[in-house]
C-alpha cells in the first residue's frame, strides 16, 4: 500500500488535460505535476486516496524525449501553464489523444476519427486577457501574480511568456502606485483592503488595451495619477470595477470609466466585434479564425438557412454565419454579451441577426416549441457543457445539423453520448490548439441527424 510521504521511482505512461503525468505503482495510479510520456521520475507521494493519490517530482532519473527547458522561470511553480518544459509538437499529439480516449471513454464512441490538432506557427504570446490577483503578503506588503496550481498561494509575476508583454509595465505601475498612495490589496480572509485584481485586455487587430482595476470599495485615492501613467504606458481605456461582495468572484456590476470609450476593437476574418469588459470571447485571436472558420465550414451554409447559436457571447460565430445564411438567432445569458452582439451586428451592418437575453434550456426549448426550426444549431457552452434540457430539445426537435464548439473534452463526450443516444451520427472532429502550453483543448465537433 502507497502511503503519504514514501519516495519511489516511477515512469510515466500517459498525461492528463489539467498536466498531469501518469503512472503506475503496481496497481496504484498516481498523477504527478510536470511529468511528461517517457520521463523516469524519482517522486514524494504527497496525497493519498484509496485508488490514486498525487505526487511531487524529487529528481528526473531520465527524461523524456519531449522534456525541454522551460524558457520561463516560474513555470514549475505558477499555475497559468502546465507544459512550458513540453516540445510543443509533442503537446498537439497529447491533446489528440486526450480527444480521442475522452470521446471513446466517456462519449462510447468505438475508435472516434480525430483529426490532427491545429497548432500555432508561433505559439506564443497568445492571450489577449490576462487576471491579475492582487493579495496581501505579510504585515505590509503585497504580491501580483498567478496562482500556483490547485491553490490560492500567489506567484509574484513580473513576465510572462503566453501573455501580450504590455502587462509587465502594466503591473510595474500599479505596484508602484500602490506603494507611493498606500493602497492595500484586499484580503479575503478579512474583506479588508483596496486592490483586488488587475485585468489586461488587448486587440490583436487594432493594438487597443484596457486595464479594469476591480476594487473593494467606490474607487483609489489619486486616479488621474494612475491613469496618466497607465495611458503612457499604452492603455486606451481605463475603468474601475466596483467589487464590495465577500468571496473570490473576480468582478462585481458596477463599472466606472476613467479614459477612453470603455471597450475595445477586435476583428476576426472580416467581422468587428466591440468588447466590453464583463463580456466574454475567445482568449486567441489568432486561432479564434481557424476555429471559427471551421465550425462555419462544418455548418455547410448555402445562404437559406436559419440557423441558432446557443451561446452566442458579443456575436461570435453568429456574426460570421450571418453572411453565409437566411436569418441567425443568437442566446446568451448574460445582458452586457447580448447588448455588444447587438452592437457588433449594427458595426457590421448585419441586419439578418436577432439575439434574445436568456438561458439557452429555457430559450431554445422554447423557440423551438412555437415553431422555430433551425437548420444549423452551434452550441458553443462554458467549461460545464450544455444543459440536459437545451440536448433534449434539440434531440426531440431533430435538428439537422449541429456544430458543437468545445473547451473541454470531458464534457463535450458527455454530451456528445447524449446527442448520439439521440438520433446523431458523430461526422467530424477537429482539435483547435487555443491555448498553447497547457492541457487545455479546444474542439470542433459535426453531428448529424442519422435519419438524414
Amino acid at each position: 500500500m502507497i502511503k503519504k510521504n514514501e519516495i519511489i521511482t516511477i515512469t510515466i505512461e500517459n498525461v492528463t488535460s489539467k498536466g498531469f503525468g501518469v503512472g503506475h505503482a503496481g496497481d496504484f495510479v498516481l498523477f504527478i505535476d510536470g511529468g511528461l510520456t517517457g520521463d523516469k521520475l524519482s517522486v514524494q507521494v504527497v496525497k493519498v486516496k484509496p485508488r490514486y493519490g498525487y505526487g511531487k517530482i524529487l529528481k528526473v532519473l531520465s527524461p523524456s524525449p519531449h522534456r525541454i527547458k522551460s524558457p520561463c522561470p516560474i513555470s514549475d511553480k505558477c499555475g497559468g501553464c502546465q507544459w512550458q518544459h513540453c516540445d510543443y509538437q509533442a503537446q498537439l499529439g497529447f491533446k489528440k489523444r486526450i480527444v480521442t480516449d475522452t470521446l471513446s471513454r466517456i462519449g462510447g464512441i468505438n475508435n472516434p476519427l480525430v483529426n490532427d490538432v491545429i497548432g500555432m506557427e508561433t505559439p506564443q504570446p497568445y492571450r489577449n486577457k490576462a487576471v491579475f490577483p492582487v493579495v496581501p503578503v505579510g504585515k505590509n506588503d503585497f504580491a501580483i501574480g498567478m496562482y500556483a496550481p490547485r491553490s490560492h498561494r500567489i506567484v509574484p509575476v513580473e513576465v510572462c511568456a503566453i501573455q501580450h508583454p504590455i502587462h509587465e509595465p502594466v503591473l510595474k505601475a500599479v505596484r508602484d502606485y500602490m506603494c507611493s498612495n498606500k493602497v492595500t490589496a484586499y484580503d479575503e480572509a478579512t474583506h479588508k483592503g483596496s486592490m483586488r485584481y488587475v485585468i489586461v485586455r488587448t486587440s490583436n487587430a487594432t493594438g487597443e488595451v484596457m486595464i479594469v482595476l476591480v476594487v473593494n470599495g467606490n474607487g483609489l485615492p489619486n486616479e488621474d495619477v494612475l491613469t496618466t501613467t497607465l495611458t503612457d504606458i499604452g492603455a486606451t481605456t481605463i475603468l474601475i470595477n466596483r467589487n464590495k461582495a465577500k468571496g473570490n468572484t473576480i468582478m462585481g456590476n458596477h463599472f466606472r470609466n476613467l479614459t477612453g470609450e470603455g471597450f475595445i476593437r477586435e476583428r476576426i476574418g472580416d467581422t468587428w466585434y466591440q468588447l466590453s469588459a464583463p463580456s466574454f470571447f475567445q482568449i486567441n485571436p489568432i486561432q479564434t479564425e481557424v476555429l471559427y472558420g471551421i465550425a462555419l465550414e462544418m455548418a455547410g451554409l448555402t445562404g437559406r438557412e436559419t440557423v441558432m447559436d446557443a451561446h452566442v457571447g458579443v456575436g461570435g460565430v453568429t456574426l460570421m454565419a450571418a453572411g453565409k445564411a437566411k436569418q441567425v438567432i443568437g442566446v446568451d445569458i448574460v445582458q452586457e454579451a447580448v447588448n455588444d452582439a447587438k452592437m457588433n451586428a449594427e458595426l457590421n451592418g448585419i441586419k439578418n441577426t436577432r439575439f434574445i437575453c436568456g438561458a439557452a434550456e429555457e430559450i431554445i426549448p422554447r423557440l423551438l416549441m412555437e415553431g422555430t426550426t433551425p437548420d444549423v444549431v452551434f452550441l458553443d457552452p462554458p467549461r460545464k457543457g450544455c444543459e440536459r434540457a437545451l440536448l433534449d430539445a434539440l434531440v426531440q426537435a431533430a435538428v439537422k445539423t449541429i456544430v458543437y464548439i468545445s473547451c473541454d473534452p470531458a464534457t463535450l463526450a458527455r454530451d456528445i453520448k447524449r446527442l448520439t443516444e439521440g438520433g446523431y451520427n458523430l461526422a467530424d472532429v477537429q482539435p483547435v490548439d487555443m491555448f498553447p502550453m497547457t492541457g487545455k483543448v479546444e474542439s470542433v465537433v459535426l453531428l448529424r441527424r442519422s435519419d438524414t
